[in-house]
């Protein structure tokens, strides 16, 4: 497949698109895990947060759409054409967006200071980031409703992780040593039977796809997975890192644990952005042999 201009703006707005997305959701089940912990101006910059990525990932969700119209139009009159964005809308990236935009309409109920508005906040949450999960190329495979609930799976496993990570980075940027050691902990419980999650659904998702395909590690699809495989290795390093050694120093109070947290979190939401940019261009640019 040629790749053009059109679809190297499709794939940087599904980027933007997966980042926001997975991002507001995963700050809303921090907020949710971790809530207790946060001050009131911690949990008030949250708020915030939540709302400016729920606003981006529904406009870059509409970009993206318009976009693929100019992609198959070849030129700007396609984002505008009703027949290409109807049979876009029509399809699973129609589907896929619209449930996206109202999880994430839900998901600004963490906004509210009521209680009463958790539970919708967490369904859209959950609806948003499992979103991506209606279109794809486990779809194209024999069966897949097996890929499909496993990419769901893999979905939420990754905004949980992923999206907690900005949490962190604000409260260790202002919070005390107790502070950190403790929301550093608590989400370290839960994030060690999150990630083992995501890695055994990413395995089984990997699996089918080679059992899909000859020559699949030849393929430019294999070679695009293998980077995204290195870097995934990478941000695991740096998890494990955090959980088995940071960690304890925070707790410890040892001296300079606050500084190599802060760094650690930081090299975490680098290599996080990296993969979902990866995965934009794997499910936009290529596909499995």
């Amino acid at each position: 497949m040629e790749i053009g201009g059109w679809d190297i703006a499709a794939a940087l707005a599904k980027a933007v698109t997966y980042a926001a997305t997975l991002g507001a959701a995963g700050a809303v089940f921090f907020t949710i895990h971790c809530g207790d912990l946060l001050r009131d101006h911690q949990r008030a910059t949250l708020r915030r947060l939540i709302g400016v990525l729920a606003g981006t990932g529904a406009v870059s969700s509409a970009l993206r759409i318009l976009l693929l119209g100019g992609s198959m139009g070849g030129d700007a009159s396609g984002m505008v054409d009703s027949a290409f964005v109807s049979m876009i809308l029509g399809g699973g990236e129609g589907r896929a967006t619209g449930l996206r935009m109202a999880g994430l309409f839900l998901a600004c109920f963490a906004t509210s200071k009521n209680r009463a508005f958790r539970a919708p906040a967490v369904v859209g949450a959950m609806i948003a980031a499992t979103s991506f999960a209606w279109v794809g190329h486990a779809h194209g495979l024999a069966h897949n409703t097996a890929p499909s609930l496993l990419i769901g799976l893999h979905l939420l496993c990754a905004a949980f992780w992923l999206g907690a990570l900005p949490p962190l980075w604000i409260i260790a940027a202002g919070g005390d040593e107790a502070q950190i050691a403790a929301a550093a902990a608590r989400f370290g419980k839960l994030a060690v039977v999150v990630v083992a999650l995501l890695l055994a659904a990413g395995a089984g998702l990997l699996w089918m796809f080679i059992a899909a395909a000859d020559k699949f590690w030849g393929s430019d699809y294999g070679g695009m997975m293998a980077i995204k495989l290195l870097a995934v290795a990478g941000i695991l390093a740096l998890a494990a890192l955090n959980k088995l050694k940071l960690t304890p120093k925070l707790l410890s109070r040892n001296p300079g644990a606050v500084a190599s947290f802060r760094r650690s979190v930081l090299g975490e939401i680098f290599i996080g952005a990296l993969i979902l940019s990866i995965t934009a261009a794997l499910t936009t640019l290529s596909g499995p042999p």
